[in-house]
Parts: C-alpha cells; sequence; structure tokens
C-alpha cells in the first residue's frame, strides 16, 4: 500500500493540485470522481480513509525507502520478505549499500 499511496500522491508532491485526488491523470481522481466498470476485482481494498491517507505527507524516512526501492528496482517490504524475493530471484545486491566496502582503519 506504501507504494500505490506514494504514486497516488505525485501530483501532490510536485505541487501540482491541492489535494492528490484533483489531479485529472491520477488514478486517485478516477477512484475517487469517476463510475468505471473494472474487468477484475481490485488485488487490494483500499480503507475508507484512503484518499485522506494519501493527502498526508509522506515523511522523509518512507520517502527515502520507497525511492531507493524503485532507483534500485529492489523489493518493497518488510525485510524478512525482501530477503526472500531477492533470493528467488537472484537479486540481492540491490538490498546492498552502494559503493564498495569501507575497510577497517
Amino acid at each position: 500500500m506504501t507504494l500505490i499511496r506514494y504514486i497516488e500522491a505525485n501530483a501532490l508532491r510536485a505541487k501540482l493540485v491541492r489535494q492528490a485526488q484533483d489531479w485529472d491523470y491520477g488514478s486517485l481522481m478516477e477512484r475517487e470522481y469517476k463510475h468505471r466498470t473494472l474487468l477484475s476485482k481490485p488485488y487490494i481494498e483500499l480503507d475508507d480513509d484512503w484518499v485522506e491517507y494519501v493527502n498526508t505527507p509522506m515523511g522523509e524516512g518512507e520517502l527515502h525507502t520507497v525511492r531507493n526501492s524503485v532507483n534500485r528496482q529492489a523489493p518493497l517490504g518488510d525485510e524478512k520478505w525482501q530477503v526472500e524475493t531477492a533470493t528467488k530471484y537472484g537479486m540481492l545486491s540491490t538490498l546492498n549499500q552502494r559503493g564498495r566496502p569501507r575497510k577497517d582503519v
């Protein structure tokens, strides 16, 4: 849900709108204002206060975690799931810190 929130708040973070659901091209606006026919059931049901949650700014730590995951193409989730998924798909290097390991001085 963290990634969905991050995506749906993009226009708000960029200060293109006052509320995330006001972005004409966003999924939150579509979800909130349009009557649409879905081709399949949603993967996850969102809470009734979802719009309020999306409009609440994410903390710097949460933003860093999401951006690091996206930039490194690393699994996003709790630590155990990240390691299991990275191991399964040969992505363990995406969980390591960038750069060379420091020498002990």
